[in-house]
């Protein structure tokens, strides 16, 4: 993937990251807590969700140096060097202990999901009793038509350059049985196509 198009991709949708905290903490249901965000398209929903709801401690982690640097830039920018902290973690073995967080995010999922096959029993891993995770995409349900438009040619350019996978339910469902959370994972198609995982 490519730096400059993942930092672009993040910058375009920053539009977008308010209808996506709707979305998210419309399912979590609190507005307090330990949240993560993982992967190269993370910042925008950790920023927007700080900015909203004070009361979470938020980390985010990527496995590429590069972008948490583009990460703690937004950060300081946004002010919240107090309330975000950045960590270098694989994916697929993440660095964070069991049940360490009450909220887990990871947007852009189907860019990697395949390729990552431990990534959803991770991410299940580090929720606590109780917590909610969302993996997946999508602009979120509540995202105007406006909204939608004024990002979506170029959005797309840059998705397919960075190697978006068009994943079918079906794979998507084959994903999560492999995983062995089947009984604890929905698939929400509203607003895109998210996993959401509870435990």
């Amino acid at each position: 993937m490519q730096i400059q198009d993942l930092k672009r991709v993040n910058e375009l949708w920053l539009d977008i990251y308010p209808y996506l905290v709707s979305q998210v903490m419309e399912l979590y249901g609190r507005d307090e807590g330990t949240m993560l965000e993982l992967g190269p398209f993370a910042g925008g929903i950790s920023i927007e969700l700080a900015r909203k709801y004070p009361r979470f401690d938020i980390t985010i982690a990527d496995e590429r140096p590069e972008m948490l640097a583009s990460f703690e830039a937004q950060i300081r920018r946004a002010g919240f060097e107090n309330r975000i902290t950045t960590r270098l973690s694989d994916l697929d073995k993440l660095f964070f202990t069991d049940g360490s967080f009450d909220l887990v995010v990871l947007r852009g999922a189907f860019f990697f999901l395949p390729g990552k096959p431990r990534l959803l029993e991770e991410v299940y891993r580090v929720l606590k009793t109780g917590g909610t995770a969302f993996v997946g995409g999508g602009y979120g349900r509540q995202a105007t038509p406006e909204a939608i438009e004024a990002i979506a040619d170029e959005s797309r350019i840059l998705n397919d350059r960075l190697g978006r996978q068009r994943l079918s339910i079906e794979t998507l469902g084959d994903l999560v049985e492999k995983a062995g959370l089947a009984s604890n994972t929905r698939i929400w198609e509203e607003g895109g196509v998210w996993l959401v995982i509870k435990r």
